[in-house]
């Protein structure tokens, strides 16, 4: 028996063990999703029935969250499989046979394309609604001045999977708990679970998505007016001082949570999502989504950015500077601070004493520079005692994988995948150097991210090696608290962690000087403290 297996998430590992537990005896060939999402739907159909498979299936980090769920499941038959399979790694599983899905889908997919079509038309028409009461409704609140102890509603719509964990989780739980001990009391409303958040301290809603949809943006639509109709009542009940929301792609919950509690919108934007749409993720429908962005940024009493660049990015659309304010990531330097379990770590991967252990956290994405690292750890000398430490996951870990098997270099590297986020102190206090090593925009655009992971390597006191690419930059010095090389070039970088691996006291004097720096000036206390100012 041959399974054919199309991993969603970059992490593979989890589907292979499950459908070889549930399929012991049958060989698994796996699709990468770059070549597969490179290719037209005719080249991917074509493919894909060469390798003759007896079970397609699909693995994606969420059942709940992963729409098209009827077009992969007819791919799998029209590719000649007996059967097609959803997988998740919470041990969600959908499957069904050949004869079954072709009986059925087709006019479940043509159901759904009507009615996605539908919403589309609904949610232009909406809107374009608020658009106009938003112009026509000066922002006159019925409280002003600074608050002692607010009462905030925080949203959290952000419409996909992963970003419970990671940066955004990290950022999540530093902004909440530092406004909680600046006095705070917060009501948390949420499309999905956030590991790290004490409950006992914040009443929390979780509205779970619907997987509806034959795009993405109907999809991301469907499960706004899903979030819409639970939250906004429990908000209104709640009685804010004002509302909190992490900006989400195809969402209005703050602009309607403002209009019917007649408090102001802080909107936490880390980014424009109708960016993102066209050279990153090709959401569609980009036309109502720059409509939607607008809205959003129109409503906004005050627009918190992690950058320079992105304020910048404002203004050229016409956002009022009144409005924006530039409040960076940051860190927990109680939580992420030296000696907090590293020992340990390194002995369960094998790590000896003498070893240099290079540590990386963050998404195998397009932008975090896996690809650049990867090609520095080829460049290692064979005799060099150097290994690297992998944390996260994401659609170009296959890749990087193969460019360190081919170089027979694979076992200098240690995978640990995606982990919970009160794992990472450890995992990083295991390492003797972290790396930031981004690359540019592919469009040419400047860099405008303030990555959560630089403070986190900061707070840690180890020494770093960084790019110096936008905000990065401009948070660490050279030869002070971090080197710096050019993004992208894969000689400095290799030259650069040769040159901390061999010599300790450059990496005792270099993760002195970045926890400093961290502590003076980059907590979560500062940046909830300019939330609350504003």
């Amino acid at each position: 028996m041959k399974i054919v297996l199309l991993s969603l998430d970059g992490n593979s590992g989890w589907a292979r063990a499950s459908l070889a537990q549930r399929f012991p005896d049958a060989e698994i060939e796996e699709v990468s999703r770059a070549d597969f999402e490179a290719r037209s739907a005719p080249q991917r159909l074509a493919g894909v029935r060469k390798l003759r498979p007896h079970i397609f299936s699909v693995a994606t980090a969420r059942l709940e969250w992963q729409r098209g769920q009827n077009a992969f499941m007819l791919f799998g038959a029209l590719a000649g499989a007996g059967q097609s399979v959803m997988l998740d790694e919470a041990g969600g599983w959908h499957a069904a046979n050949r004869m079954s899905i072709l009986a059925t889908a087709p006019a479940s997919l043509a159901r759904e394309a009507v009615a996605s079509r539908r919403l589309l038309s609904r949610s232009a028409r909406e809107i374009e609604r608020l658009t106009r009461l938003i112009a026509a409704t000066p922002q006159q609140f019925d409280r002003k001045g600074q608050l002692a102890n607010p009462r905030i509603s925080y949203l959290r719509a952000t419409p996909g999977p992963g970003t419970q964990i990671g940066g955004a989780s990290s950022h999540i739980n530093g902004v909440v708990n530092a406004m909680l001990t600046r006095g705070a009391t917060i009501s948390f409303t949420s499309n999905d679970s956030i590991p790290g958040l004490d409950l006992t301290r914040i009443p929390m809603a979780i509205i779970g998505p619907e997987p509806f949809g034959s795009t993405r943006a109907a999809f991301d639509l469907h499960n706004n007016y899903v979030f819409l109709r639970d939250a906004i009542p429990r908000i209104i009940e709640f009685a804010p001082d004002f509302i909190y929301q992490r900006y989400a792609r195809f969402s209005w919950a703050g602009v309607k949570a403002s209009l019917a509690t007649r408090r102001p919108l802080f909107l936490e934007y880390n980014g424009s999502e109708v960016w993102v749409g066209k050279h990153w993720d090709k959401v569609g429908s980009l036309d109502l989504l720059r409509k939607c962005e607008e809205l959003n940024l129109a409503a906004a009493a005050r627009i918190f950015v992690v950058s320079e660049v992105e304020r910048r990015n404002l203004l050229g659309v016409g956002v009022p500077a009144e409005k924006i304010i530039v409040n960076s990531n940051g860190v927990d330097p109680d939580q992420f601070r030296p000696d907090v379990g590293g020992a340990p770590i390194r002995a369960e991967f094998g790590v000896a004493d003498d070893d240099v252990l290079v540590g990386f956290t963050g998404s195998f994405g397009p932008w975090h520079g896996v690809l650049a690292l990867a090609e520095a750890i080829i460049r290692m000398p064979p005799s060099a005692k150097i290994r690297f430490l992998m944390v996260g996951a994401g659609g170009l870990r296959a890749e990087f994988e193969r460019i360190v098997a081919d170089a027979g270099m694979i076992d200098r590297v240690i995978f640990a995948g995606v982990v919970e986020h009160d794992r990472v102190p450890a995992l990083l206090d295991a390492c003797d150097i972290l790396v930031s090593p981004h690359v540019p925009m592919a469009d040419g655009s400047e860099f405008f991210g303030s990555p959560t992971k630089l403070f986190e390597y900061m707070a840690m006191g180890k020494a770093i090696v960084a790019s110096r690419l936008g905000q990065i930059g401009d948070v660490l010095s050279h030869n002070e608290s971090a080197l710096l090389v050019e993004p992208g070039n894969v000689a400095e970088l290799t030259a650069a962690i040769a040159q901390l691996a061999g010599s300790s006291s450059d990496r005792e004097r270099l993760g002195a000087g970045a926890r400093s720096a961290a502590i003076e000036r980059h907590t979560w206390d500062r940046n909830a403290g300019r939330v609350l100012d504003a």
